[in-house]
């Protein structure tokens, strides 16, 4: 090899090693910039971050100024809630239901005892939980009131005594939803009706577990804790301690009430108490099924308001399944009525609900709730208080600004004396209205051709 031949192998040697150099500059970047922002290789075999792979469980839940420490929820409870409530671990609660809390009306106002309803979702649960706050406003309250020529006045709760009713509202439908624990026995195992399983959800800072599967996170059901009491005193005095969760906008405390009644119940229960007739306690468009009406105002989540369970049709033959309905006499009632029915195929109310403990009923008027109520407890415990009486009525929404009073008088038969209030071949369905509006009706339903004056307040058609 001659030197022109030794130079140009030279030069080359040295341009091959100058491109190693500026690959390996190039190659060790790259993995730099690799180890920066922690970008797999496809083809890396090392061992992966455990910090990232591994989800920590908050150790510590909400402030409930009380030494109960809770249960962070795991993400199966959280699909059973769900799918016990709206049928499916996928499907979110709506924006009705995230954004309503229990809100009373002004102390100053007309309306001093009225929780807000307006929502149309959340709004048979809030009507339910507002028939205990009367009960305990009227008829548990040691505060004297005014005596009327029908009874007491209605309530005028100052903001501690909304407070206070709304814990004993909490504690009411809890306590009837929540199953007794067993009393061993030197013989045998019973159930201790003083003792029973109280579970109260609140929803905390940090999720409890990760979302996975089918299960959609929507913000609280994942933080959610949970926290078992076991007596009537302890659940009274933890929901005292912790009601802002159930009454301030930044919490979903209908939602949280909701929850902590199907964990009382629990899942297999309420199952059970709906007979295989439902599947879930809201309807598809997010309402409040009977069911749940059930389960708010009874504790038991039967599907129907009849007396006890029918096991045959009107011809005596045995049913696939069985209906089951009230099994005992409620504290606070129900009445129904709905135009669209059948003259000859109305829904029938038990004696169970037309009479209650105390004279208070959750209506249902053509698929709106609302709420009737008398300030004299003797209407239900004195048949001759019902003769001449007068109920309230409140629908909890803002558009009611004050009372509803209505006189009722069963002395006499209303088509007999007053023309006016007569049907005719004639009249249209608007006329049949105004005539006899369906809150009459469904008035009539527990007392029969009773003569309603409404006070010269606008009826409600």
């Amino acid at each position: 090899m001659d030197r022109k031949d030794r130079s140009i192998a030279k030069s080359d040697r040295n341009q091959n090693q100058n491109l190693q150099k500026l690959a390996n500059v190039f190659h060790d970047g790259f993995s730099l910039t690799q180890h920066q922002y922690q970008v797999p290789t496809p083809r890396s075999s090392g061992k992966k971050n455990s910090a990232a792979s591994v989800f920590k469980v908050p150790l510590h839940g909400p402030n409930t100024q009380t030494r109960n420490p809770g249960q962070p929820i795991d993400v199966n409870t959280a699909r059973g809630l769900r799918l016990a409530i709206v049928g499916s671990p996928s499907q979110p609660f709506t924006s009705d239901w995230k954004k309503f809390f229990f809100a009373f009306r002004n102390p100053k106002s007309k309306l001093p005892y009225g929780l807000d309803a307006s929502l149309p979702g959340p709004r048979a649960l809030a009507l339910c939980a507002q028939a205990y706050i009367l009960k305990n406003l009227m008829f548990s309250s040691e505060k004297p009131r005014e005596e009327t020529y029908f009874g007491k006045e209605s309530p005028r709760p100052s903001t501690m005594e909304q407070d206070g009713a709304l814990v004993d509202a909490v504690v009411d439908i809890l306590w009837k939803a929540a199953l007794p624990l067993a009393r061993q026995t030197q013989k045998h195992q019973t159930n201790n009706p003083e003792k029973k399983q109280v579970i109260v959800t609140l929803v905390g800072h940090d999720p409890c577990f990760q979302t996975k599967g089918n299960f959609i996170g929507d913000g609280f059901t994942e933080k959610l804790w949970l926290y078992t009491l076991n007596t009537r005193n302890d659940v009274r005095k933890f929901v005292r301690r912790n009601i802002h969760y159930f009454c301030e906008r930044i919490y979903p405390g209908g939602i949280m009430l909701l929850y902590s009644v199907v964990l009382s119940r629990t899942f297999d229960v309420i199952m059970k108490d709906m007979g295989q007739r439902q599947k879930a306690l809201l309807t598809d468009n997010a309402r409040s099924t009977q069911a749940l009406v059930n389960l708010l105002l009874t504790g038991n989540a039967a599907p129907y308001v009849h007396n006890g369970v029918i096991r045959c049709d009107g011809q005596g033959k045995a049913l696939d399944r069985p209906l089951p309905g009230i099994r005992s006499r409620s504290e606070v009632g129900f009445l129904f009525f709905n135009k669209q029915e059948h003259e000859k195929r109305r829904t029938q109310v038990g004696s169970m609900y037309k009479t209650p403990l105390v004279p208070i009923w959750v209506t249902q008027v053509n698929g709106t709730f609302g709420l009737l109520f008398c300030t004299s407890r003797d209407l239900v415990t004195d048949w001759k208080t019902e003769r001449y009486f007068t109920l309230h009525y409140y629908n909890g929404h803002v558009t009611q600004q004050t009372e509803t009073v209505l006189t009722i008088d069963t002395r006499t038969r209303v088509d007999s004396i007053n023309p006016d209030k007569q049907i005719s071949i004639w009249d249209d369905e608007e006329e049949v209205e105004k005539k006899q509006p369906s809150l009459e009706l469904l008035i009539f339903t527990k007392w029969p051709e009773a003569d309603v004056d409404w006070s010269g307040e606008t009826p409600y058609y």
